[in-house]
């Protein structure tokens, strides 16, 4: 039996890659469905909401093909179960924001970033069985897992069969705006010209 199937792909917070369309179509198929993940990552408050969706739902299989980084990978952590290809990525870190303002903006900004990564060390705790300590720490240095570590470190119920792994290139993105992207995402940006100064790498 085919299952209703959703794609989340590119970025989280934009297009159908939002909570409130995810919610929706948890809400039509109220049965067993899969959501497919090919996604950079994107708004931290969107993944959260994908989270709580998915969650909500109670009988989605989250299924990982290319890439869930950043938003991407709070957001399958909410489906019951979590299969990833054995070629794909995940990788959790702590949120970002672009701010512009006084020095009290800058201070009121932080404590909110804080106050993020907190509630998201939480949930990954939560539905990992991790320790925060660690999550924190992961969230910290930037953390990218491999299929094989994804499922050690119950980020993933198991790997997908070889039947059900479609080769999937990684969602386009300029990997190098993140500080700890593996060489072969950079050099899948670059190849594939979604960097847009190949020459010049991010400071």
């Amino acid at each position: 039996m085919t299952l209703p199937r959703y794609d989340i792909t590119g970025e989280i917070g934009e297009g159908d890659a939002t909570g409130a369309a995810v919610g929706r179509f948890c809400d039509e198929n109220p049965g067993p469905l899969e959501v497919v993940i090919n996604s950079f990552g994107g708004i931290a408050s969107e993944g959260a909401a994908i989270f709580a969706a998915l969650e909500r739902h109670g009988r989605a299989t989250a299924i990982v093909q290319g890439v869930a980084a950043s938003a991407a990978s709070l957001a399958m952590l909410g489906a019951r179960q979590v299969l990833i290809a054995d070629s794909a990525l995940v990788m959790l870190h702590e949120p970002g924001a672009v701010a512009f303002g006084t020095s009290g903006d800058m201070r009121a900004m932080a404590d909110t970033l804080e106050k993020m990564t907190g509630v998201y060390a939480a949930i990954y705790s939560r539905a990992t069985g991790n320790p925060i300590p660690w999550v924190e720490g992961w969230m910290r240095d930037e953390t990218w897992l491999t299929a094989s570590e994804a499922v050690a470190l119950h980020f993933a119920d198991g790997i997908l069969s070889a039947e059900r792994a479609a080769p999937v290139v990684a969602a386009a993105f300029d990997y190098r705006k993140f500080k700890a992207a593996p060489p072969e995402l950079v050099a899948l940006a670059l190849k594939n010209g979604w960097a847009a100064e190949p020459s010049k790498p991010l400071k």
